[in-house]
Parts: structure tokens; sequence; C-alpha cells
């Protein structure tokens, strides 16, 4: 059976299982203008944990006629 996580690992509260290599949290909502998706990576290694983020904004059109 899978084991489903619902939080975040980090060093000082909830530091992850030695097994553990790399987590990934991604967000997708919508805005005004079309969809921005953002991804928070933590990586674990023997020395704690790194963090990364992207956002990506993907714009969508709108009124317009391909037709």
């Amino acid at each position: 059976m899978t084991t489903h996580h619902t939080s975040l690992y980090d060093d000082e509260t909830n530091p992850a299982p030695t097994m553990v290599l790399k987590q990934e949290l991604f967000t997708t909502e919508q805005t005004e203008y079309g969809v921005r998706v953002t991804k928070l990576k933590r990586q674990f290694s023997n020395k704690g944990s790194t963090d990364s983020f992207e956002s990506e904004p993907i714009p969508l059109k709108t009124g317009v006629n391909n037709g």
C-alpha cells in the first residue's frame, strides 16, 4: 500500500526520514489573465535541506476570434 504524505518536511519542526531525497509542492491558480503554476522544491541531504521556488504564468487569450 502507498503512503500518502500531507505535509512538507523541514529541518526544524518535521525532519525528513533519511530515505527521503526530495519533495515538490505544485500549486495551480487561476488569475485575472490566465493561470499561474508555482513549484516549491525541497532537496534533502545529510547537511540539511535546500529550497527552490519557480513561478510560471500561463496567459490565456480571451475575446479572440480564430475562425
